[in-house]
């Protein structure tokens, strides 16, 4: 008798709840919200905004030219333990010149490719900065009127320099 009664109280609520998510009542549905428009920004919000942008990139190319220094100065560590190994080797026996050559040998590799790993960080500022330059280059287009058409279309300046750029 007990589970019968349990049943048919879960049943009840299961086709109560199955009602209740089938018509939505609340106003954060997507059925009752009127459509987005875009937001329309004034142009020296976008110039600032494209400045600010343009701030990051050149601090990330900070950064990484920190980083490419930090690997050159590594590597230069490296390859001088390296070369002080390779000549210490030569006042060994002959039995450790061997393994000594190798760990220079190794040396010298890991100070390769800290070297390498410099070279690709400093590429990588160079791009970052070349970004940042023609991010400040569009903000002051911008600014200075030549620039804001619709999707970054240039604007016809006004006037007669109009009909002297299209003769």
């Amino acid at each position: 008798m007990k589970t019968w009664i349990f049943r048919s109280v879960a049943l009840v609520m299961m086709l109560s709840t199955g009602v209740a998510m089938a018509c939505p009542v609340s106003g954060n549905d997507e059925f009752s919200r009127p459509p987005s428009r875009p937001v329309v920004q004034n142009v020296s919000f976008q110039a600032s905004q494209l400045f600010e942008r343009a701030q990051q990139l050149e601090t990330a190319a900070a950064s990484r030219d920190r980083q490419a220094i930090a690997f050159e100065r590594d590597a230069e560590n490296l390859a001088n333990r390296a070369r002080i190994l390779r000549n210490q080797a030569q006042l060994v026996s002959l039995s450790d010149r061997p393994s000594l050559v190798a760990l220079a040998d190794d040396l010298s590799e890991r100070a390769s490719s800290e070297r390498s790993q410099a070279a690709e960080e400093r590429a990588q500022a160079s791009e970052l900065r070349v970004s940042a330059r023609t991010i400040r280059e569009r903000a002051l287009s911008l600014v200075r009127g030549n620039g804001g058409g619709w999707r970054g279309r240039p604007v016809a300046p006004s006037g007669l320099k109009t009909a002297e750029s299209t003769i």
